[in-house]
């Protein structure tokens, strides 16, 4: 049970008492009875609250969508953490994919990053515009190919490029099949490379080891998916589902990257 849950049926309590007090004295003071169905409003809203507190309230697919919110956001959070805890006042570049601007997880994901640090971290937020795609889609909303299968080395340099200034950059879309030919790698003051949920990590425990990448959230050994709601902790959310690999203990994950 949450502080918040507690804290409501705290409130609950007292409120209920102090209506029980009232109802017996409604006989000897006119006042009591204003004060008693006043004190049982606030009984029924707290009530209320402590269901919705619970995830008792709601539909099923509304707790779902909720559920997997605090999961995304509890990613933001560690990672927010993690940079603030190696990187501190570096600006951070998010490349997510090509509906980011009106996706609401990407404001989830921004505003768990900022809890994370604990700080205002400087976010910007970008995409990957590919040669032949306005906007970076052609086709019908919801059937365009993820970045990950078309974007090459010269989309994800390109990318960069724009955003010099930014000396972390998260990636939620991965690395370009063809990671070997980017320019990122042999810049002299290249930033820091975070991997959000990598879709294909066969040897990037090469790039963590090598210092190419620096961190990478992957979907952990023991993650569990279940339709119990999640921790409201977001660093006990993150554990039920998330580990963060980085070069301290990419040996504990070896066979993620086979």
């Amino acid at each position: 049970m949450n502080f918040v849950t507690v804290l409501i049926a705290l409130v609950m309590f007292i409120a209920l008492i102090g209506m029980i007090v009232c109802s017996k004295k409604q006989k000897t003071s006119p006042i009591a009875q204003p004060i008693a169905i006043g004190l049982l409003i606030v009984v029924i809203a707290c009530g209320i609250g402590i269901l919705y507190e619970t995830d008792i309230l709601g539909s099923a697919s509304n707790r779902y969508q909720e559920y997997e919110n605090r999961y995304h956001s509890a990613q933001g959070f560690v990672l927010g953490k993690y940079i603030q805890e190696n990187f501190p006042g570096q600006k951070v570049l998010v490349l997510l994919e090509t509906d980011y601007a009106t996706n609401p997880r990407t404001k989830i994901l921004t505003d768990g990053l900022k809890a994370g640090a604990g700080s205002n971290l400087d976010i910007e937020t970008d995409t990957l515009v590919l040669p032949g795609r306005s906007g970076g889609s052609e086709m019908e909303p919801g059937m365009e190919m993820p970045l990950f299968e078309m974007m090459t080395a010269a989309d994800f340099d390109k990318a960069l490029t724009t955003h010099k200034d930014c000396g972390v950059v998260i990636s939620s879309i991965g690395l370009p099949r063809d990671a070997a030919k980017m320019k990122l790698w042999s810049q002299k003051d290249r930033p820091k490379v975070l991997l959000l949920n990598a879709f294909d990590m066969r040897n990037y425990d090469n790039l963590l080891n090598h210092d190419m990448i620096n961190a990478i959230v992957a979907i952990g050994p023991e993650a569990k998916f279940t339709e119990d709601a999640p921790p409201r902790d977001p660093q006990a959310a993150f554990g039920v589902r998330y580990v963060l690999i980085d070069k301290k203990n990419v040996g504990e994950y070896e066979r993620l990257f086979r």
